[in-house]
């Protein structure tokens, strides 16, 4: 039993002795003192390193402004949206024109007639009792009717 117990401790003072000659070799030497030239070549990497990172403090601050806008962009309509958004006004503001202009020009129909029946019954004639002149859409009887110039639609004529 003695023998093994030799075996054993011979065999871990051996692996003992092999680990620490392995350590030594690849053991990191030590920080060597720096002399004059690694001195100015170390300052250098050093400034250089604080000059990249206040370049990289402004570009992050660049990178923040320019999302902002773009966020800003999104939400601002655009220069098409505008037009389209204009043009569909335009051409509503067109047709309301239209029928403005179509509507007046039967009004100024409708006056012309009366004006000639009472031009007509001033001279003492008999008012000419031709079909009246005005469309279908607008009433131009006599009275509080044509007054009041009610439309009748499509439908309201049954």
């Amino acid at each position: 039993m003695l023998y093994a117990v030799a075996e054993i401790a011979v065999f871990m003072i051996g692996a003992t002795i092999i680990g620490f000659l392995l350590g030594r070799i690849t053991k990191r030497s030590a920080p060597r003192s720096i002399n004059g030239n690694h001195k100015a070549e170390l300052a250098s990497a050093e400034s250089a390193v604080r000059e990249l990172e206040s370049e990289r403090a402004s570009l992050k601050g660049q990178l923040m402004d320019a999302k902002e806008r773009i966020r800003q962009l999104a939400t601002e309509t655009t220069t098409s949206e505008k037009s389209e958004d204009f043009e569909e006004q335009k051409r509503s503001l067109e047709k309301a024109l239209e029928d403005a202009k179509a509507q007046a020009d039967r009004l100024r129909a409708t006056i012309a007639e009366r004006d000639g029946r009472i031009a007509a019954m001033a001279a003492g004639d008999a008012p000419p009792d031709a079909a009246p002149a005005s469309p279908a859409d607008y009433s131009s009887s006599a009275g509080t009717l044509a007054d009041m110039r009610i439309v009748f639609g499509d439908n309201d004529e049954d």
